[in-house]
């Protein structure tokens, strides 16, 4: 793995609580869900185990806000599937 891009955990107000780097890859993978409703990741990451990352929490790569929408755990790293939010989203949340 090449962890050469900085990846940041957010918390519940979108405030980086953490750095860490991370190999972050193009990928693509649908989502569907029960109300009709289907996201494409378009990236996944790859990190260290310690990362204290939950699915369903948000991470910032650059100034883009991606949400993970999966999570799998492998014997010395996990694997993030992510899907970027709307440019504008964390000052939506802000405001």
């Amino acid at each position: 793995m090449f962890y050469y891009t900085k990846l940041e955990i957010l918390d519940t107000v979108f405030i980086p609580i953490r750095s860490m780097m991370a190999d972050v890859q193009p990928y693509r993978k649908s989502f569907s869900f029960e109300d009709g409703y289907t996201l494409e990741t378009t990236y996944r990451a790859f990190c260290s185990l310690e990362s204290l990352l939950q699915s369903n929490g948000y991470v910032q790569i650059g100034k883009d806000v991606f949400i993970i929408l999966d999570m799998k755990e492998w014997s010395d790293y996990v694997e993030l599937y992510l899907y970027r939010c709307k440019s504008d989203f964390a000052l939506e949340v802000k405001g």
